[in-house]
């Protein structure tokens, strides 16, 4: 493959997006009642999530996380060189219920990342 065909499928990688995890809506998330929602509840609401722990003192923690990822590259031409860079969001929602298994409260999280890449021929 020629470098300006490796470059050129670089581009179209780079220059989409992904997506994976569970997103969780914020406003779904406000109805649950503390001593009243049940894990069950959650889940039939939610889905399946994507981390859950019994954490020391016998409650249980449920963890969505939904993480969005967007890229975009160029060719730099006559010089030969790939410049890249990638943006990824991690939204995290954590849900923790009592040993009994209602409600207790819930908190968000959000977290950014980017990155640059330059590579030659």
């Amino acid at each position: 493959m020629t470098h300006k065909k490796l470059a050129i499928l670089a581009s179209a990688l780079l220059a989409g997006c992904a997506s994976s995890g569970t997103k969780v809506d914020p406003h779904v998330v406000s109805t649950f009642q503390p001593g009243i929602t049940t894990i069950a509840q959650v889940e039939a609401e939610l889905g399946k999530p994507n981390a859950s722990t019994r954490l020391p003192d016998g409650s249980i923690q449920i963890i969505y996380a939904y993480t969005h990822s967007q890229g975009s590259g160029s060719w730099i031409p006559f010089v030969g060189v790939f410049r890249g860079h990638a943006d990824a969001n991690t939204v995290t929602e954590s849900l923790t219920f009592d040993k009994t298994g209602l409600f207790v409260q819930a908190t968000s999280s959000n977290s950014q990342a980017q990155s640059d890449t330059l590579s030659s021929n």
